[in-house]
């Protein structure tokens, strides 16, 4: 029973209505564009070099070198040889881009507004993730949680995330999903698309370039070997490790404009996978 069966029974009447109501939606759907068009972008944040002096804004701004020069501050190559906590060379904005102001990059915007976390069936407290990233991502040691730089990490992080929803992540945390391959990642197929998309910044060795001294760590991370990630770690994932390159990769590229297809970030994952690393922490086994 449908429109077209009744056509002469829609009244003058019932035909304003009809186009007044067509009206309201075409405007409320305009109007839902213009505030979405509108909404706050969590990644706009100011540089904390631009903040004031003062003791709380120090922090953060320690808390941002961290993370943009965590091998100088606290890396195995740390300037300071007692703050050594990491064991390889790793930046932790290797992983999170952009300091952790790019989405689908692990970004770090409204991470602390959704901790402490229950995990496995255990409330897992901010510090205790940040120390899970220092001894599986940077394969070293937890920060002592009353100490400077674990104090540093976590202003930082309330300050890139203030205002952003308790309890809720916004629109871009994470990485962006993936479906599932529609062949089996293949190991051999991903040597061939790392050799073309990815050899000349991490070398064909995995091993990835050093920063040009002074400078400590790395200008292109390692992959593989012994500077790179242990096992225990995000990346060494092949779902982790497939949708951060999807997403990011090859250097330049964004989730908006992604440069390699789905199935050969799979089979280019399942090739670092493939690679030997550090192994995972006793306390992961």
């Amino acid at each position: 029973m449908g429109w077209g069966r009744y056509p002469m029974r829609l009244s003058g009447k019932w035909i304003v209505r009809l186009v007044a109501l067509v009206v309201a939606i075409a405007v409320g759907v305009g109007a839902g564009y213009l505030l979405w068009g509108r909404a706050k972008d969590w990644y706009d944040v100011a540089n904390p070099a631009t903040l004031p002096a003062g003791e709380e804004n120090d922090l953060i701004r320690y808390g941002h070198d961290l993370i943009v020069e965590t091998a100088a501050n606290i890396g195995k190559s740390a300037r300071n040889p007692a703050l050594a906590y990491a064991g390889n060379d790793l930046n932790c904005t290797n992983c999170h881009i952009n300091a952790g102001l790019r989405p689908f990059s692990a970004p770090l915007v409204s991470t602390y507004t959704t901790y402490p976390m229950m995990t496995d069936d255990r409330v897992l407290t901010l510090a205790e993730r940040i120390n899970g990233c220092m001894t599986r991502s940077m394969n070293g040691k937890p920060l002592p949680e009353d100490g400077r730089e674990m104090q540093a990490f976590i202003a930082y992080m309330r300050y890139i995330g203030l205002g952003s929803p308790e309890g809720v992540r916004v629109a871009g945390m994470g990485l962006m999903p993936l479906k599932p391959p529609a062949e089996d990642p293949s190991a051999a197929r991903g040597e061939a698309v790392y050799a073309e998309n990815c050899a000349r910044c991490h070398g064909a060795d995995g091993k990835g370039s050093p920063a040009e001294p002074p400078q400590v760590g790395y200008a292109v991370p390692p992959l593989w070997g012994d500077d790179a990630y242990n096992a225990a770690a995000g990346m060494a994932d092949i779902r982790t490790a497939a949708a951060f390159v999807r997403a990011n990769m090859p250097d330049g590229i964004t989730w908006l404009d992604p440069m390699l297809s789905e199935q050969q970030a799979w089979d280019v994952a399942a090739y670092m996978d493939s690679k030997p690393r550090p192994p995972r922490p006793p306390a992961q086994d």
